[in-house]
Formats: C-alpha cells, structure tokens, sequence
C-alpha cells in the first residue's frame, strides 16, 4: 500500500508541470489565434502535418487526409486523457471542424494539437539498445494466435525499462496494436519514454487476448518467467489496476462523447452520418468488454506472480 501511494504520489508530481503549460494555452487557443506562428508543414502517408509556436512552446498540427478517418482525432484525444496520469505520453488537443487554425488544411474538419515529446522515435535512434525494441501487440496482420497480442518476447522486452510494463498496460487498456517504434520516442537525457500517435485505438480488445496467451503461457514448463519478467508483469499489473479504477467504463463513454461533440461529431453536421453513429456505438463496446477482460487479466497476473 505504501509502494503504492509513493508510485501515485510520483506521478502526480511529474505530470504537474504538463497540466499547468497546457491548461494555460489552451484557454486561448481561439481568442488569440493570430499569434499562433506557423512554423513548418510537412506530410505523412495518413496525415497533413505542421508545427507551430504558441506562447513560446512547440507544438504539433496534425489532421487526416482521408474523409473517413476524421474519428481518429476522437480516439487519440481519449487514449491520451487516460495516459495523463501515467507520464507517459504525450497531451492531445481536439480542434474542433469548422475552426481555422493555422496549420489546420481542411477547415471542415477536426485535427489535433499535440504536445511534442522529448527526445526522438526510437525507430531514429539507430545506435540506442532501444531500437531493438519490439512491443507492438499486433492484431490484424499476426500470422497466428501465437503472433497476436502480448507474446513472451513482448514480456522479455518489458524488462528493460521500468516505464515499458506502464506503457504496454497502457496499450492493453485502449486496445493500441499499433506501438511500433516510430510511436515511441525515447529521451537518453532523462533515460525516459514517452508514447504518441493512439488513434488505432478502443476497437479491440487486447486485454482478453492477454489472458489468454498467459494462461496458455503458464501451462507450459518451458515458459517460466524469470524473476526480472516477473516484476515487470507486477508493474504492468500494478497500472492496469491502477487504470481500472481511475477510469470507469461509463466515464470514459462520456468522455468519448465529450470529445466526439468537441471534434463536431454531431446530429445535424456533415461529419456525423450511421457510420460514426455505429462506429462510436463499437467504441462503447469496446471500453466496457476490455474494462471486464482488464479484470479477468489482473486476476491472472495475481496468480503468476505469487507462483514461486
């Protein structure tokens, strides 16, 4: 309990000077618009991209190019929400459709303002141990259940940093298959990580397959987890629990709609027809399944790590 509360405590006092920055920017971001300076733009296969000047900090624009994948911003700007807590992750803004913003392509529609993150992407950091990193969870594109979800590799690599267990419990509560390391950024001057881009999120439920691939996992003598690997999964149980009970299923649904509405996902706009409708019917699904699963997890984690 104490570990506990020392944890919480440290998190509390790191992410304060995040809290403050982006509350006071924020507050103006409409009514102060004309000294916002654009800074750069730039493209990506998905996304229209800029970095622009507010206050004196740098921040990043980005917004979809595809029609279709305006609904992304909602998902990022709610998968970030959650990760404020864990100082982890980048802070996401939602600029509403309709609103210009220097950097913002498409007027009509919603796009992001991003914190920048310290450091770079660990696919860049071709000489850090880092790049050899590999914890993506992957779904879609897995070959065979083995492949798919947190794999024993995934486990091994989680014990190479304290942060990677709180990152990849992270992943597992927002369904984020997509932790490649260009989503990752690494800082070697502070030794610390920091997850970006979750808008492939809250439309699977990694959790359920986690339990799953551990309960085959302990099943097999071959797969005894060392005692470093054991730690680790403590600490990725640790937040998940965390998680659970900081962001209960009907809030975050809330907040879904909150940012949804932000973005102008709304009755009466062109941005909302049955395909939102549905698809934010899903993404409720999704928070309330993979909130039962986490639980169904964390009891699983319990008995592996007690197992002497």
């Amino acid at each position: 309990m104490v570990a506990r509360i020392f944890i919480l405590g440290n998190l509390y006092f790191f992410m304060m000077p995040f809290f403050f920055v982006f509350n006071v920017i924020s507050s103006s971001f409409y009514s102060d618009v004309d000294s916002i300076v654009l800074i750069s733009s730039f493209e990506t296969k998905n996304c229209c991209a800029s970095y622009v000047m507010i206050h004196g900090c740098k921040y990043l624009v980005k917004q979809k190019k595809a029609y279709k994948k305006q609904l992304a911003v909602v998902r990022d700007a709610l998968a970030a929400y959650i990760a404020q807590d864990l100082a982890i992750a980048h802070r996401v803004y939602i600029l509403p459709s309709k609103k210009n913003f220097p950097g913002k392509v498409h007027s009509a529609w919603p796009a992001t303002l991003h914190t920048i993150a310290p450091g770079e992407t660990v696919r860049k950091q071709r000489t850090s141990k880092y790049n050899a990193l590999r914890i993506k969870q992957e779904w879609a594109h897995a070959q065979s259940f083995d492949e798919k979800g947190l794999t024993k590799i995934i486990i091994n690599f989680m014990t190479w940093h304290w942060q990677l267990p709180v990152i990849i419990a992270l992943d597992l509560i927002i369904g984020n298959s997509d932790r490649h390391c260009g989503n990752l950024c690494y800082d070697p001057q502070t030794d610390s990580f920091c997850a970006i881009d979750m808008d492939d999120t809250f439309n699977k439920d990694l959790c359920i397959i986690a339990y799953k691939k551990l309960a085959v996992m302990i099943k097999n003598t071959k797969n005894n987890f060392t005692k470093e690997e054991k730690q680790a999964l403590g600490k990725m149980k640790n937040t998940l629990k965390f998680l659970v009970n900081r962001h209960k299923p009907q809030v975050l649904i809330n907040k879904l709609h909150y940012f949804a509405k932000k973005a102008g996902f709304v009755k009466g706009s062109k941005l909302y027809d049955d395909s939102v409708k549905k698809k934010l019917l899903y993404y409720e699904s999704m928070i309330m399944q993979s909130n039962q699963s986490a639980y169904k997890l964390i009891a699983l984690l319990d008995q592996i790590i007690r197992k002497k």
